[in-house]
């Protein structure tokens, strides 16, 4: 992989990040901008002149509705590609920990409405009747996925040593992805949550939930404190990127630059010695010269 072409996808990339909600400009995530608890680790690790950030999720808390097709999939890997192409459904998504009022009149309502959204007036409480369908329906997910990073790396020595720093930072879930012309990396953890809490009836499209609301508030406090461990760790892992990479980094530019001037300083006595000794050979020939001169004006006397 040519240099130029990984400064060239590098530059092209940052130039295109978008760090905050701007209405005129968004970047190609669907929220259309950078998360703010992760904007800055990926300033650290695009500050480095190897690495560059090419996707990010700072870490959410969200209720997603299978679709349809999804329940055809034969595999984990292909249900999970088709939730953003075959008609799943994301009905509450957050960025930040849930912040739970203290004093409300119907905390169960306001669950309820803030988890399901729009589709709470499709929302019941009734069970459904045949416990075998359950499993052949779409089902709901309360989620919380941790922070995930994708990052590219101009070396694949480059991209082991930003992979083993996440792994003793707690980022046990990461890896890189093997390709001939890139190296690519995927930072995350483990701690997530991912449970099904309702299904959508096929006949009458109604969601009917398969667990209480008391289960709901404790999906609730579970995924707080997976949010503070999840930034906890992030911060962590910026000072490892600043202390470890980054220094490191601005460190053997300075040493690289200080080789060059030694390398130039070099060339440039050698080429000084280099005419100078040229100058005593021509000097050393024209004494040879002369000498002969004077054998030969001998010899004719």
């Amino acid at each position: 992989m040519s240099l130029s072409t990984f400064h060239e996808r590098k530059e092209k990339v940052i130039s295109e990040l978008v760090e905050e909600m701007n209405p005129n400009r968004s970047d190609k995530s669907p929220k259309g901008y950078i998360d703010a608890p992760i904007l800055d680790l990926m300033r650290l690790i695009n500050q480095h002149s190897q690495f560059y950030t090419t996707s990010s999720c700072s870490g959410r808390v969200a209720v997603y509705c299978e679709g349809v097709d999804e329940k055809k999939k034969t595999s984990a890997a292909e249900a999970e590609a088709s939730k953003s192409t075959k008609g799943g459904k994301w009905l509450y998504v957050t960025h930040d920990p849930v912040l739970i009022p203290d004093n409300l009149h119907d905390k169960e309502k306001w669950m309820l409405q803030l988890l399901f959204g729009d589709s709470y007036a499709d929302l019941t409480m009734e069970p459904i009747e045949d416990d075998q369908a359950i499993i052949n329906q779409q089902l709901v997910f309360f989620k919380f996925e941790p922070l995930i990073l994708h990052v590219e790396a101009e070396t694949a020595e480059a991209a082991h040593e930003l992979l083993g720093l996440a792994n003793v930072i707690g980022y046990q879930n990461s890896g890189i992805t093997p390709s001939k012309t890139r190296h690519m990396l995927a930072i995350r953890s483990t701690h997530k949550l991912d449970v099904p809490v309702a299904a959508v009836n096929p006949v009458t499209q109604k969601i009917h939930l398969l667990v209480n609301t008391a289960y709901l508030y404790v999906l609730f406090r579970l995924s707080n404190q997976k949010f503070n461990q999840n930034i906890d760790r992030m911060k962590k892992f910026e000072q490892a990127v600043q202390s470890q990479l980054l220094t490191k980094d601005q460190l053997e530019t300075k040493e690289q630059r200080r080789e060059r001037k030694r390398r130039d300083g070099l060339e440039r006595q050698k080429a000084a010695v280099g005419e100078s000794q040229e100058e005593n050979d021509r000097d050393a020939r024209e004494r040879g010269r002369m000498m002969m001169d004077m054998y030969e004006d001998l010899e004719i006397f």
